[in-house]
């Protein structure tokens, strides 16, 4: 399926000064597509790469039962094609995935083609942006009024935002709320990413204290380029009765009002998160979810879309 300007690259031959400067470089650029994003969410992966690095696609593979696949890793909410590429280069992508791989759950940004996609199923899904280019007062008045109540709610019942609390007690107090729900190995990427995001300058814990002291609530913030990603996020009992992630998210947006970043909510597919997103009033952007199953029997029930 190989042709002379699209090549298929191991990690291990990846350029990655040339991988970088193309996403950073990109209209469409992402965190999650990285090197050092990704090297810290896939366990393996490699990529698709147009002639010298003009368009690349990352791919981040799996293994199970002889059957390598593409799949999507915890953290990473969209990838795909960087920068735009138009729909003839997109159709080659799309048909050398599916000569190299007969299964993908992937989720993909808001430029990729779908005529050039047809051949896989795509779902449309909703991400929640909160530009920040506007006095405070201006982007506060457009808050739902229960989200404004909330807030106000937060600090006189003495909540107070903090960003004292270190990677280390973020994960272990994240473990302690969520517990087995969530897989092992999540935790081990998201201190990973937390601790590099940290190392670089672009990352941010904010905890929320009651007025006893408590630990209550916190959040992780990562920025890059003009958006500020709210990555990780987590609530005791207490601060979901002290409304506590109001109070972190009102403090990020008044620190960075007038900034011209982007409040990237992420975006959920769990009916309460989005309505708690949705209270701050933030604009809709669309991405893709693709899917593809041509495993035989009994595989390609084994391997159902499970979204």
């Amino acid at each position: 399926m190989q042709n002379n300007n699209l090549r298929f690259i191991k990690h291990s031959e990846i350029d990655y000064d040339k991988w970088d400067q193309c996403i950073n470089n990109a209209f469409n650029s992402r965190v999650y597509a990285t090197s050092g994003f990704l090297d810290r969410t896939a366990e393996v992966w490699h990529a698709l790469v147009w002639k010298d690095y003009e368009f690349v696609m990352p791919l981040p593979v799996g293994r199970k039962w002889g059957i390598t696949y593409i799949y999507q890793p915890y953290f990473c909410q969209q990838l795909g094609i960087f920068p735009v590429a138009p729909v003839e280069i997109q159709t080659q992508f799309a048909e050398e995935l599916i000569g190299r791989y007969r299964f993908f759950q992937f989720q993909v940004n808001p430029q990729l083609i779908p005529d050039a996609f047809e051949k896989f199923e795509l779902t449309r899904k909703i991400n929640y942006i909160l530009p920040l280019h506007e006095p405070y007062s201006t982007i506060a008045s457009q808050f739902k009024k229960n989200t404004r109540y909330d807030i106000s709610s937060a600090y006189k019942k003495g909540i107070q935002v903090v960003n004292t609390l270190n990677s280390r007690e973020y994960i272990e107090l994240k473990r302690q709320q969520v517990g087995r729900k969530v897989d092992a190995r999540s935790f081990k990427m998201l201190a990973k990413i937390i601790s590099w995001g940290q190392v670089k300058g672009n990352g941010q814990i904010l905890a929320a204290i009651t007025p006893n002291n408590e630990l209550c609530a916190a959040a992780f913030f990562l920025k890059y380029g003009k958006r500020l990603i709210y990555l990780n996020s987590f609530s005791t009992p207490e601060g979901r009765k002290y409304k506590a992630m109001y109070a972190i998210l009102n403090d990020v947006i008044h620190k960075y009002q007038k900034s011209g970043f982007l409040l990237d909510f992420e975006g959920s597919s769990v009916e309460g998160i989005a309505s708690f997103f949705k209270g701050f009033s933030p604009a809709e952007e669309y991405y893709y979810h693709i899917y593809l199953n041509n495993l035989p029997f009994p595989l390609n029930y084994l391997k159902r879309d499970k979204r």
